[in-house]
């Protein structure tokens, strides 16, 4: 991971965009939730070195010329046209000028298995499969995490600014978190979701107009930006979730999140599968009538952490894939209904929440308020080095 202060620089559709910025290269995993043995790499725009793990040279890449690496024995094997460029047990490929993009998809080819990529990129062989690594500009990272996570659930720009800075914090607080597996982040939900490089332009301009903004707390550090989709109308201690309290990840009441798409949700299953699955996984006395009866007319009129009998309310979440904990049940003969109120973990910002606030006329420093209590935006140059990724 490198960090320097340098002007950057975000492309999209030919426009190039130039900011001046705290610039961090993330090494990040891609396609960190399949396993494939071949793939092909196509220059889509500028130049690339071909090195082995030793940094010798080993071919040059122009725009739209390819590559197909394959795994044979631990090596990777590599062609062009169909003739072999050699084994190896590492490569990178590194991006030259001013701008450089590269595609992958995997081999055969499917439509819409093909994924598009900023900077930098580096192979190497893990239990029989191709193990990549994007080596990607910070803010370019930026710009593909809130395509990935929020593409097309709002028209105004000050909602992709809010989700660009969260973004951001989310990185810059958590640059250790596979460090030891060789890597700073992961592309999946385990971290932030990174399927692709950034080509919607409302999100470019929110991306390079908040670039280097993250929140810190009172204390000057940076939060932990947590988000997720709608928290049905009350959000949740951060300590009742992830046994983590802070001073800014607490529960509020937010009515601006309940009229949104995903404010309510509904699972229905036979009455004796809902008492033997409390039973079986948490010991639950069904015999006993007043336990039965209470975990049949079970009510959160407002969140709670525990179900009866002291069960966490994120257990069964988890157990079920429930899409929140924020869930009543009720009986209707032999049925089951559990009634539920948003999407996600409840902690920190409601995605769908601040796109009503935005609409709303609400300011970035607003939203930011209101989900995180007491944090603030700093640009991350005015930050001690020894804050970030702790």
């Amino acid at each position: 991971m490198r960090s320097f202060f340098v002007k950057s620089v975000l492309v999209l559709f030919g426009s190039i965009f130039v900011y001046t910025a705290y610039a961090t290269d993330l090494s990040v995993r891609i396609f960190s939730d399949r396993s494939y043995a071949k793939m092909k790499m196509t220059t889509v725009l500028g130049n690339y070195k071909i090195l082995d793990g030793q940094g010798q040279f080993i071919a040059d890449l122009s725009t739209n010329e390819s590559v197909i690496m394959e795994v044979n024995n631990q090596k990777i094997n590599l062609y062009n046209d169909g003739k072999s460029m050699g084994s190896y047990s590492n490569i990178s490929f590194d991006g030259e000028g001013l701008k450089a993009i590269f595609c992958l998809s995997p081999e055969p080819s499917k439509k819409g298995q093909e994924r598009y990529y900023d900077d930098h990129l580096e192979v190497s062989v893990e239990a029989a499969s191709l193990f990549l690594i994007n080596v990607v500009d910070l803010e370019n990272y930026v710009a593909g995490v809130v395509q990935s996570e929020v593409r097309g659930i709002s028209d105004k720009p000050d909602f992709y600014k809010i989700q660009a800075i969260i973004s951001r914090t989310y990185a810059m607080n958590n640059l250790k978190k596979h460090i030891q597996d060789g890597y700073n982040l992961c592309d999946d939900v385990h971290c932030q979701v990174y399927k692709s490089r950034n080509n919607m332009p409302i999100i470019l301009t929110a991306t390079v107009q908040t670039a280097g903004k993250v929140l810190v707390d009172s204390g000057n550090h940076i939060i932990t930006a947590s988000f997720y989709s709608n928290s049905g109308g009350e959000t949740v201690n951060s300590e009742d979730v992830w046994n983590l309290e802070t001073s800014y990840l607490k529960s509020i009441v937010d009515t601006f999140s309940l009229s949104m798409k995903n404010a309510k949700w509904q699972k229905i299953m036979p009455k004796m599968e809902w008492l033997r699955f409390l039973k079986k996984t948490y010991n639950y006395n069904i015999d006993n009538v007043m336990m039965r009866d209470s975990a049949l007319s079970f009510s959160q009129e407002t969140r709670k952490v525990y179900f009866c009998g002291q069960i966490p309310l994120k257990y069964i979440r988890r157990d079920l894939n429930l899409r929140s904990t924020f869930f009543s049940v009720t009986c209707d003969g032999e049925t089951v209904i559990l009634n539920g109120k948003g999407y996600g973990h409840g902690v920190g910002l409601s995605q769908e929440g601040a796109v009503k606030m935005v609409d709303f006329g609400y300011s970035v420093e607003d939203v930011i308020r209101f989900y995180y209590t007491g944090a603030s935006i700093k640009d991350v140059d005015e930050l001690p080095t020894d804050d970030l990724g702790d």
